[in-house]
Parts: structure tokens; sequence; C-alpha cells
């Protein structure tokens, strides 16, 4: 009898925490404040139910009540759980799978960069079957003014901010193509955006061409890149794959770090 009722309570408690988490995501899903009402009529749930738990909810600050329209909204504490969740995250465990995918299905070498004091930081690299050497290894740090990466990043930076950057660091000439003038440079990150991938046409190796995507955090900042590396002839022929498969790993992970699309919008770079 006792087991019984002990199963039962847990039951109940387990339903309870349900109806707490459904509630929260649909509030959380909406523009503006959700009454009562309406959150028991969409989930099907006893207006009394809904009100008591929303009441305990709003004790624990996870909702917060407008008093004006006696309305619910997401409180400051579901807000803060979920920052905590984003922030602890690491980006090379989110980007990671990812890269794996890159590199089995395009045969070549995936990189995922940060950004860290006008440079890029290589922190993570996947090889396929078809992969060559390169002298980006993990920990180099390179200049963003000739890398993919870099001008995937800093393409969604301020203007003055990239100014300083070439200023601090300069734009060293790797090979014939590299871009050393800031003004074309300028115009460079401006197609970037434009098109939403960056290029390094033998900009640092000759003969090795790399396509690169931004990866952007909850904050709306690009804080990362990933990009795709190979012989500038085969990277040229799937240019097209490339770039699709670039902007869908691209995709996941932003989103897993908690990224909006709207956060872009009120951004002016000039």
């Amino acid at each position: 009898m006792k087991k019984d009722l002990e199963k039962n309570n847990a039951a109940q408690s387990s339903s309870a925490v349900e109806r707490a988490l459904l509630i929260l995501e649909l509030i959380a899903s909406r523009q503006g404040a959700v009454g009562v009402g309406e959150i028991a009529e969409e989930l099907g749930l006893a207006k009394s139910t809904t009100h008591r738990i929303l009441e305990a909810l709003k004790n624990r600050h996870f909702v917060e009540q407008i008093e004006s329209t006696e309305k619910y909204d997401i409180g400051i504490k579901a807000i803060e759980v979920g920052m905590s969740g984003l922030t602890n995250w690491n980006i090379v465990d989110i980007a990671a799978p990812h890269l794996k995918q890159l590199a089995h299905d395009l045969n070549e070498t995936a990189f995922l960069a940060v950004y860290n004091n006008g440079e890029i930081v290589y922190v993570y690299k996947a090889e396929g079957k078809q992969a060559v050497t390169t002298n980006a290894q993990l920990g180099t740090r390179k200049p963003v003014h000739c890398t993919s990466l870099g001008k995937a990043i800093v393409s969604n930076f301020h203007i003055e901010e990239v100014d300083r950057v070439l200023t601090e660091k300069g734009m060293p000439k790797f090979t014939e193509h590299t871009i050393t003038d800031k003004q074309r440079y300028f115009e460079e990150l401006s197609l970037v955006r434009q098109r939403g991938f960056a290029m390094d046409d033998e900009e640092v190796e000759e003969g090795l061409t790399c396509f690169a995507v931004p990866i952007f955090n909850y904050t709306g900042h690009a804080v990362a890149a990933i990009s795709v590396a190979g012989p500038t002839d085969r990277m040229l022929a799937k240019q097209e794959q490339i770039i699709q498969s670039l902007k869908h790993a691209n995709n996941h992970v932003s989103t897993r770090l908690g990224f909006v699309p709207a956060m872009r919008d009120s951004i002016n770079f000039y």
C-alpha cells in the first residue's frame, strides 16, 4: 500500500512538472503576455490548475504577472537559467559533430576558429579522406584580412573596429592574391555580408582555397567561424555544395548557441 502511494505521488509530481514546463514553453513562444484562460484552453488544462501552477512559477520568479492586464510573461529567473546554460556551453563540443560531418561529406578539411584580440585562433579540425596538409594547425593564430574564417567573423563587426584591427595588426602580404588595401578589404567584407559566406582565394597559401561562414551566439555577435579548405580546383568544382553545407552547419551551431536571426536586423555596419 505504501509503495502504491509513493508511485502515485511520484506520478502526480511528474505530471505537475510537465504541466509547468508546458506553460513556460507556451509563454516563452509568444510575443507578449498571455492570460490564464488562453493558456488553459490551449494546453487543455483546467483554469484553476493553470492558475495554481502560474502562482507557483510567479513565486519563484519564473513568470511575472503584468499588473494592468493580469496576464503572464516570462520572468527573470527563467531568463537567468537560460542564459546560464548558454554561456556554459562549449562551442567546440557543439560544432565538432558538424565539422566531422562536413569533412566526411566533402572529403576535405573542416576548421573551427574563434576570434581573439584581432586574430583568429584555430580550435578544432576534422579531416576528410582527400584532406591535404595545410599550415593551419590547432592553436595557430592567423590574421583576419587574408583568411576566410577571419573575413567571415569581422564582416559582422562595425567598420571602426575592423579599421582599428587592420591598423594595429597590419595587412601583410602572403601571396600575390592577398588583399593589402583597406578600402578593397572593406568592399570584400560588404560582399561577404551580402552572400553569407567568405572566401580565401589563395590569399594565405598558393593553390589552397577556403570557404567560411560565421557562427553567432545568443547576443547576435559573430564569435567564431567554420570553414572548408582544399586544393583550389577541387574547391571551385564543388563550391555550391560546400557553401550550402557550411550554411546548414552554421544554422545548427548558431541556433544551439541561442542565436535568433532577428538579432542582426538592427545592426548598422557603416
